[in-house]
């Protein structure tokens, strides 16, 4: 009776840690293998046609929402998050005298999407990026009023160029294929811009396949901490592994 129970606790012994073997460790925010993909200037009548290329890849986006978009697309926001996508702020009008007019302008053009947002998905996100990136004019003054309003500010490290190249698919499907590799090869994760009114279908579905076949794994901005902007960028993955 003793072997008997002895074997069968040795059994679970074993089962256990195999388990715990097979379970990998959690990437790093910044791990070369990851892909923030996001999507800025929605929603409009392309969105849809996005949606349906990223639930056919079981791929989640982040959606930098433009709030004059909003109305009349409430449908499409509501499908956005209930497919498991990220909703996020990028101002009302992208006008860029009148965003970055004064720190307040650009703090109260955020406010106003975000309670849009709020409005038609019950959302409160902080996690904002500012129209042409934070370069475009981001004064100091600017980044302490939005770090004052509780903004997190997020740029890319990947430009698509969709809105320059606009039915070249080529072109953009090339441009991603590069800046994805220089990435790997910096050891760094890659965020992607892309538009919703500028990426096509096609050429989002070409970069999905692409991504996949070099077992890059596509995840949402959700839950860093970290974000990534020209100001502040992302460090360089180090492994535990290859600490000294």
């Amino acid at each position: 009776m003793k072997k008997r129970v002895l074997l069968l606790m040795s059994i679970f012994l074993l089962i256990g840690s195999l388990s715990q073997a097979a379970i990998p460790e959690p990437k790093a925010y910044n791990d070369p293998s990851l892909i923030y993909l996001t999507l800025d200037d929605g929603p409009n009548w392309k969105t849809g046609k996005l949606l349906d290329v990223l639930k056919k890849h079981q791929v989640k986006a982040t959606f930098f929402i433009l709030g004059k978009n909003i109305k009349g697309n409430e449908h499409l926001i509501r499908r956005i998050v209930a497919e498991g996508h990220l909703i996020a702020l990028h101002g009302m009008t992208h006008e860029r005298e009148e965003f970055y007019a004064s720190p307040m302008t650009a703090v109260r053009q955020m406010k106003d999407v975000q309670r849009l947002i709020y409005e038609v998905t019950g959302i409160h996100t902080n996690m904002a990026r500012t129209i042409y990136g934070s370069d475009a004019g981001m004064t100091p003054a600017h980044w302490q009023a939005m770090d004052e309003a509780g903004f997190a500010i997020w740029d890319w490290n990947v430009g698509s160029l969709d809105h320059i190249y606009k039915k070249d698919n080529a072109s953009v499907e090339q441009r991603v294929f590069n800046r994805l590799e220089a990435n790997r090869v910096a050891n760094i994760a890659s965020i992607i811009l892309a538009h919703d009114h500028s990426m096509t279908p096609e050429a989002l579905d070409t970069i999905i396949r692409y991504a996949k076949e070099r077992d890059y794994e596509f995840r949402t901005l959700e839950g860093i901490q970290t974000p990534h902007n020209f100001s502040d960028g992302w460090e360089p993955y180090v492994s535990d592994s290859a600490t000294p």
